[in-house]
């Protein structure tokens, strides 16, 4: 009877685990962490537009687009940042954002992914720069640095302060 109820609970941990891994997703953007703050966060075309999910991944609905991309696997966010100048991979906290499997949407409609291999997370509207957990700075596909956005903030803006004497 104890093993039967260590399974059950090791199993439900594995359930909660499996959730909160999933609950960090990545954008990959070559906006600066100054810039993403200053907007409030990632914000998609139109944040409070209508389109639906499979039209986002279709690529249809433009300047309209009312989602922001993000992946579930780290090194497909990064896999695009080969410029000689700085990338940003952000590490997304899920929570009470509206987000969407796209993959789950598209089995849903009985359609074809036309991108499964991106893992996409689409996230309805922005992604507030509370969200935003750390980013790495890539240049040429290699980390060069790595911040949290609680050390960014606590120097002011990514600035440090500086004292002056009167």
């Amino acid at each position: 009877m104890l093993g039967h109820s260590f399974a059950n609970y090791f199993i439900s941990l594995l359930a909660l685990l499996g959730f909160a891994l999933a609950a960090e997703v990545y954008r990959k953007d070559d906006r600066a962490p100054a810039a993403v703050k200053r907007d409030g966060g990632l914000n998609s075309y139109n944040p409070h537009g209508d389109g639906s999910v499979i039209e986002h991944v279709k690529n249809t609905l433009g300047k309209d687009d009312p989602w922001v991309s993000t992946t579930t696997d780290y090194n497909i966010a990064k896999r695009g940042a080969q410029a000689p100048h700085d990338i940003y991979v952000y590490y997304i906290d899920t929570s009470g954002l509206d987000t969407v499997d796209t993959i789950q949407a598209f089995k849903d409609a009985n359609e074809e992914h036309p991108h499964p291999g991106e893992k996409e997370i689409a996230v309805k509207g922005s992604i507030p720069w509370e969200n935003i957990i750390q980013w790495d700075t890539v240049r040429r596909n290699k980390v060069v640095a790595t911040m949290t956005r609680q050390e960014y903030d606590n120097q002011r803006g990514g600035r440090k302060a500086r004292s002056f004497a009167a």
